[in-house]
């Protein structure tokens, strides 16, 4: 499973190395959501939403990350 960050507000994601990007292939894939969530806390990042992809994508899910 992969777990990503991206806006809300304009769909780009936490890219792997800095800023963002619009690029899937080029997101910061997170070890865990907790993790995606310390990440928007400590970079005072609103309007966020945790993406868990999974292999299977009938599986993949969506958490908003909230101030």
């Amino acid at each position: 499973m992969n777990i990503l960050l991206q806006s809300k507000r304009t769909l780009n994601y936490v890219e792997a190395t800095t800023g963002w990007t619009l690029d899937h292939q080029k997101a910061r894939v997170f070890g865990t959501g907790l993790e995606a969530i310390f990440f928007c806390l400590n970079h005072h990042i609103a309007n966020m939403q945790i993406l868990g992809e999974f292999t299977d994508s009938r599986m993949d899910f969506a958490v908003a990350v909230t101030d």
